[in-house]
Formats: structure tokens, C-alpha cells, sequence
């Protein structure tokens, strides 16, 4: 007993360090991405036209029920300092009058159409809004985004300049409710965490890759060689499953930090948050119910090792004892008093709570505090609730599994049955 909880705290503790490591290196240096200044514009990468007079961009908006944020994102791209660039939203049959605002901006509009059998919505709307498209590079954005003015244009310098056929940027993310506060920040902490953008960007590793639907931009040529969003016309995370298909391919990738670039804000309050994780916080493939079990179990306990244990540790520390009377509770009192919180143990848990603690920093840092405008990296409610928010997303990955491999999914106002990735 003694030494399984020495492993379990040794590799929780060193996990949770590597990944503080891993989060500073990656919010700094050569991983991010910064507009490009005022001073660099013009010429042919400025506002006048484009070398060769050709289409050089192409910004595709899949739309479906966004009037409350699809004004937000056209504005910031009407702005956009970049020529030779179009911007395409397929209206997927949104009830709420999405279309009509749109165009209002400087954008090609489409009526979109009901995806065909073996489609999900988002992917059948980039496909058609790929079809209109005519640029030499093609951005993905989600509506719920919006972006610097040179964002465009700096995208398009750094995906040139890495020499790469996709480029994915990771924003930065509002958070408003302290539910989004607290369970977003669990997720990108995570994900983030278990990222290795050395090994995504090596082409000998094709599996290895991060996709960001809410920004992402692609060589027409190497997309349509992936297979375009016909290859991952059935997965629900399409965007990871596309910059995967790339690299099968052959082709090269690159990801960038870039939260001055662009910003989202993904759900608003509890019950959106719970329905859009729900929707796919777990790997899942209905055919191998197996395999998703298996890999979702595996992922509550590593999320429960590297960001609950610390807090069960220190807890069973300072409770009063439960012994009662009649010794009733004395199993509890033996579990208490045992190798759980001796020193060795405590130590570990309380360099662990710091190392999550870190963690958050970081990410609050670098990806919320300003498109939140409250400084979240310096709230004390954001760390003592932290365990609060990782309870949700792990509550929210089981519930994903179920929903999933049940077929419940639904996801604005249709059913979704389809893999994860």
C-alpha cells in the first residue's frame, strides 16, 4: 500500500511540475503569435492589392442560430487590414435571423442546406462554404469569434513564413460566469498540459496534432489533398481530425499561441458550457463501446490524479477524527491515519497543489484575463474553487461517454450520432 501511494503521489507530483513547465514554454518564445504592428502595413501584404490581383484569403463562417455574436465576428473582419480577401458565412438554417445580419457586412452570404446522410452540420457548412470559396488560403473561424484587425494578415504572413500547409492558432478565451471561469480554464489547462507542439509539428508523428476550430488556416492545395471536410464529414471533432488527415497527407504543421489575435467566447453559463461539453469532452466511437469506455475511464482517473487527489489528501489531513463512540467509523479513522497523510505524502500534495495552482496562472494569464477583462491570474476565488471546476469537467466527460454512445447528442436543435475523432 505504501509504496502504490508513493508512485501514484510521485507521478501525479512530477506530472503536474512538467506541466508547468511545458505551459510556460509554450505561452512564450517561438509558440506565440502577435499581430503584426501598424508599421509593417502596407505594400504587398498591406491594404493595397494583392500581388497578382488574385483571391489571396479565404474566411469561411459556418452559422447556425449565431445572431447574438455573428454581428460581433463580421465587424471585426470588415476591419481587417488585409486586400484580396473574401469572407463566406453559410447560413445553416438558422430560425433567429443569423442571415440577415450578416448581410449587413462585407460578406458572401449562403443558404445553406440539410446535411446529407453521414454529415454533421458544421462540417456539410465549411464544405459548401469551401465550395464558394476561391482564395489560395482558407481560414476557419467560428462565429462566436473575433479577431485584430491584422489578424488576417498576420496569418497569412506566419503560415508563408513557417513555410507549413496549416497553421493552427490557439485565442484567447472569455470567460464571464464563474462557471465558465472555472471549468474552461480546467480543460485548457489540460489539454494544453498533455500537448507537445515539438512533436505535433514533426511529420513522423501524424497522430499528434491540436486542432482549433475557432481559428485555423489552410493551404487550399494541402487541404483538399487531406480530403477536405469530406474525409471528416461524420467526426465531431472535426478540426482535429482534419489537421490529423493533413499530416497523413504529408502535409506540414504549425501551431501558434496567438491570444492578441484572436478571441473567443465559447458558452455562456452553466447550462450552455454543460451542453457544448457534453457534446464531446469524451472520445467516443459508437462501434467500439469497449475502446470509449476504456479510454474515457482512463482519462477521469489521470484527471482525478493530477487535479483532485492533492485536495482528497489534505482534506483526510485536517478532518476532525471520525472515530465515533462506539468505533463505529474506525475504518475511516485506520484510512486517516495511514500512509495517506504521512509527511512524504503531505509534502507531495501540497507540491502538487502548487503545481496545479501554477497551472491555472498560467492559463489565466495568458488566455482569459484580458478578453475577460478581470484579472482572473490574481483572483483567490479562481484557485480555491479550482477542484469545483475540475468535479464539472469530469462530471461532464462521463456524461459525455453516455450521451454519446447512447445517441442522445444534440447540439443546436439537431441529432448528432457520429465518432469523436
Amino acid at each position: 500500500m505504501s509504496l502504490l501511494l508513493a508512485l501514484w503521489a510521485a507521478g501525479a507530483t512530477g506530472g503536474r511540475l512538467l506541466a508547468v513547465a511545458k505551459l510556460t514554454s509554450l505561452f512564450s518564445g517561438r509558440w506565440r503569435l502577435d499581430p503584426l504592428p501598424p508599421a509593417a502595413r502596407g505594400g504587398e501584404d498591406g491594404a493595397g492589392d494583392p500581388a497578382g490581383g488574385g483571391m489571396r484569403l479565404s474566411v469561411c463562417v459556418p452559422a447556425r442560430d449565431e445572431s447574438a455574436v455573428i454581428g460581433r465576428l463580421l465587424a471585426s473582419l470588415d476591419a481587417q487590414d488585409l486586400a484580396g480577401m473574401e469572407v463566406i458565412v453559410v447560413d445553416d438554417r438558422s430560425s433567429d435571423g443569423t442571415g440577415d445580419i450578416a448581410r449587413g457586412h462585407r460578406c458572401t452570404v449562403i443558404d445553406g442546406v440539410e446535411p446529407p446522410d453521414g454529415w454533421l452540420g458544421k462540417n456539410w457548412a465549411l464544405h459548401q462554404a469551401v465550395a464558394a470559396s476561391t482564395g489560395e488560403f482558407l481560414l476557419f473561424v467560428d462565429a462566436d469569434t473575433w479577431h485584430d484587425p491584422a489578424a488576417c494578415r498576420t496569418v497569412v504572413e506566419a503560415i508563408r513564413r513557417l513555410e507549413a500547409d496549416v497553421l493552427v492558432v490557439l485565442g484567447g478565451q472569455r470567460v464571464e460566469s464563474w462557471a465558465e471561469r472555472l471549468v474552461q480554464p480546467f480543460f485548457w489547462s489540460l489539454l494544453l498540459s498533455l500537448f507537445n507542439p515539438e512533436r505535433a509539428e514533426d511529420p513522423r508523428f501524424p497522430d499528434d496534432a491540436m486542432g482549433n476550430g475557432q481559428f485555423a488556416c489552410f493551404r487550399r492545395d494541402a487541404y483538399f489533398r487531406a480530403g477536405g471536410h469530406q474525409a471528416v464529414r461524420d467526426r465531431i471533432v472535426e478540426d482535429v481530425a482534419l489537421v490529423r488527415e493533413l499530416k497523413r497527407a504529408g502535409g506540414r504543421y504549425a501551431v501558434r499561441v496567438g491570444p492578441s489575435v484572436t478571441t473567443t467566447h465559447m458558452y455562456r453559463g452553466l447550462g450552455e458550457l454543460w451542453r457544448g461539453f457534453t457534446k464531446n469532452a469524451a472520445v467516443v466511437d459508437p462501434d467500439r463501446k469497449a475502446l470509449s469506455v476504456t479510454l474515457t475511464g482512463a482519462a477521469v482517473v489521470l484527471v482525478f490524479q493530477a487535479e483532485l487527489w492533492p485536495w482528497l489528501v489534505l482534506g483526510l489531513a485536517t478532518v476532525a477524527d471520525p472515530v465515533t463512540a462506539d468505533g463505529g467509523m474506525g475504518w475511516l479513522a485506520g484510512f486517516r491515519a495511514s500512509s495517506v497523510t504521512s509527511p512524504a505524502i503531505l509534502a507531495a500534495a501540497g507540491v502538487q497543489l502548487a503545481a496545479i495552482f501554477a497551472g491555472r496562472f498560467l492559463v489565466y494569464r495568458h488566455l482569459c484575463d484580458a478578453p475577460s477583462g478581470v484579472r482572473l491570474s490574481r483572483h483567490p476565488l479562481a484557485y480555491m474553487l479550482q477542484p469545483l471546476g475540475a468535479a464539472v469537467g469530469l462530471a461532464s466527460m462521463v456524461a459525455s461517454l453516455l450521451t454519446q454512445l447512447g445517441g442522445h447528442t444534440r447540439w443546436k436543435g439537431r441529432r448528432v450520432r457520429a465518432r469523436s475523432l
